[in-house]
């Protein structure tokens, strides 16, 4: 194993603040303790301090009010049985209607998937009432029941996305959104339900009852059936591919919480789980693709090589590769144009530059200095026939003070950095001399290089954390910031870009991975929200919890967001991570995967 040297601000805000207040307690907790095993007082601390009565957020307490009503519904439609005598007590009042859409149509269908959807507009949804009497509380239960008849493996769940407290035209009092997403196993192939639903609740004036669901109008509405005879897109293939590895059960499965409560911090454990870098590629010229994994520090990094059985061996120490220093960002690229793929890793503060044989043997060729680099491109930038680096940093995963200010256009993180691939290993950093210091203390993520204005040379689009992103035209080897100018700059979380023509016009679309937070929806439009700020910064928090964007190329230089307002479309990627186009299906056309989530614990209960 080798070593070449020595050794944000987070969402979670539960999390620092039961770590603070165990800190004044002096008691022992660790992250991942379930609530009902923490000390009485702090119990008593976090409870006073979650709870939004206390801090005069009623518009959240309302929300958590109708939300058990509505988990209600969730747990029915998960257990069909239980949906008799007293599970749904309450949870209607006496004069319920529900408004639903006149009609859904088809939208797609091949072999694996049809695909039915609402085709009136949200604000078409009046004149559809005309045509479509409204239903009472018997008929909607047996409409979402009808839903999932026969299903097995069903769940339900809501995610409560906006609060009204003053209600909308026509629907005074408290008036919510939500989005129900059903799935479930019949017939041998699977079904998936996504509805966004407008509810309008009666309160007790006393308020001795919980709210009651007066309406439900279905803003929108989709429904994919895949195929019974059909193969699943996709299986997870991960123990038949790794599992004879001793990797696999020693150091691939024990989640980061488990390698964390071992290790010391200081060799780059980060707490919000930024340590998750992969590279692709064939390393020793046998046609197949490899795989290269970065792995937090203290633990190898591994080279794993792809064999003619769909299996991998374990190479990471034969090829000089398996560094123990904190590593989040790969590539294999060939760097000296020799025909085969050379390796590019960070390792704690430098970029470490490693030359391929041919047949997986690799040498250290150089080493750049690139502290806490997140993530990394590759381009020829100046078209002199070698491909150039592009190093993102975000903020040091050893330096917990290293917030973002202000949260929603932070300009106070790590420079990112351009290496200029000048031939024989010789890399020059250029940054500013390319013109890619301009907007260059953001928090990155992730950059792509791709040529949006068919010019000939590869612009750049950055993805920032905690502010807008940069869209950095190329003019000849000199980059500008565009990404104001353009319509581009997509102020949000960015966690991902990747480029396709998705509407088959001939240049290339951007989709930007970025963070979906109901709670930012419900909050962030609230009057008390932010409210001696501007109407901007505001609406700048309000974008921030939007979710994923879609910008379609104009063709002059110029994008438009074509985002839906639905969140059924492609805004909803919940905690979205390097989302990418791909024609999953072969039909020609640019689909959408985005992987998202955040650190998986082994404790249900846990963040």
């Amino acid at each position: 194993m080798r070593t070449l040297l020595s050794c944000s601000c987070s969402r979670a805000c539960g999390l620092f603040l039961a770590a603070s207040v165990a800190w004044a307690q002096g008691e022992d907790v660790l992250p991942g303790e379930p609530f009902e095993r923490l000390g009485e007082v702090l119990q008593g601390n976090l409870a006073a301090a979650l709870n939004p009565e206390a801090s005069g957020w009623h518009s959240e307490a309302r929300s958590d009010a109708v939300a058990a009503q509505l988990k209600k519904i969730a747990k029915v439609l998960e257990q069909p049985a239980s949906a008799g005598g007293e599970a749904l007590a309450g949870v209607f009042a006496e004069d319920f209607s529900f408004t639903h859409p006149a009609s859904s149509q088809e939208v797609f269908a091949d072999a694996a998937f049809r695909v039915l959807r609402v085709t009136e507009a949200r604000g078409e949804a009046t004149a559809a009432k005309a045509a479509n009497p409204t239903t009472d509380r018997v008929g909607f239960m047996q409409r979402l029941m009808g839903m999932i008849a026969g299903a097995s493996e069903v769940h339900a769940k809501f995610k409560f996305v906006r609060v009204y407290e003053e209600g909308v035209p026509g629907k005074p009092g408290l008036v919510t959104e939500a989005v129900l997403l059903v799935d479930g196993l019949r017939d041998g192939g699977a079904a998936q339900h996504n509805a966004w639903w407008q509810c309008h609740w009666f309160e007790d004036p006393a308020g001795k009852v919980p709210p009651r669901l007066w309406s439900v109008e279905v803003l929108d509405q989709h429904e994919v059936q895949a195929r019974a005879a059909s193969p699943r897109l996709f299986a997870d293939c991960s123990e038949a591919v790794l599992g004879a590895l001793p990797a696999w059960s020693e150091q691939l499965l024990p989640g980061l919480s488990s390698w964390r409560a071992r290790f010391d911090t200081r060799l780059g454990l980060p707490l919000l789980g930024h340590a998750a870098g992969i590279a692709v590629g064939d390393v020793n010229g046998d046609g197949l693709e490899d795989l290269y994994l970065c792995q937090p520090g203290g633990l190898p990094n591994k080279l794993l090589l792809h064999q003619p059985d769909g299996r991998v061996v374990d190479a990471s120490a034969e090829a000089g590769v398996d560094f123990l220093d904190f590593s989040r960002a790969a590539l294999l690229v060939d760097l000296d144009d020799d025909g085969d793929r050379d390796l590019v890793v960070s390792a704690a503060e430098r970029l470490l530059l490693l030359a391929n044989d041919g047949r997986a043997r690799f040498w250290l060729a150089g080493a750049l200095d690139s502290p806490d680099t997140t993530s990394l491109a590759a381009a020829d930038i100046d078209l002199d026939g070698d491909l150039d680096l592009y190093a993102c940093a975000y903020a040091s995963p050893y330096d917990h003070a290293a917030l973002p200010v202000p949260y929603h256009d932070a300009s106070n993180g790590m420079p990112n950095k351009l290496f200029e691939n000048r031939g024989d290993w010789v890399f020059v950093e250029a940054t500013a001399q390319r013109g890619l210091d301009q907007n260059n203390r953001r928090f990155s993520f992730a950059a792509s290089f791709e040529d949006y204005d068919m010019d000939g040379d590869p612009d750049l689009y950055v993805a920032n954390d905690f502010g807008r992103d940069n869209l950095y035209r190329n003019d000849g080897g000199t980059f500008r910031d565009v990404g104001a100018e353009a319509g581009a700059d997509d102020i949000s979380a960015g966690m991902g870009v990747t480029w396709g023509d998705y509407d088959g016009d001939g240049d290339f679309d951007l989709y930007v991975s970025n963070m979906y937070s109901s709670a930012g929806n419900r909050i962030a439009f609230q009057a008390r929200f932010q409210a001696e700020a501007s109407a901007e910064v505001r609406a700048h928090y309000q974008r921030h919890s939007r979710g994923n964007t879609l910008y379609r190329n104009e063709g002059d230089g110029t994008f438009e967001d074509v985002t839906p307002a639905s969140p059924l479309n492609v805004a909803m990627g919940r905690w979205a991570w390097g989302a990418l186009f791909a024609d999953l299906n072969n039909d020609g056309w640019q689909d959408l995967l985005s992987p998202n989530g955040f650190l998986t614990e082994e404790l249900s209960d846990d963040l």
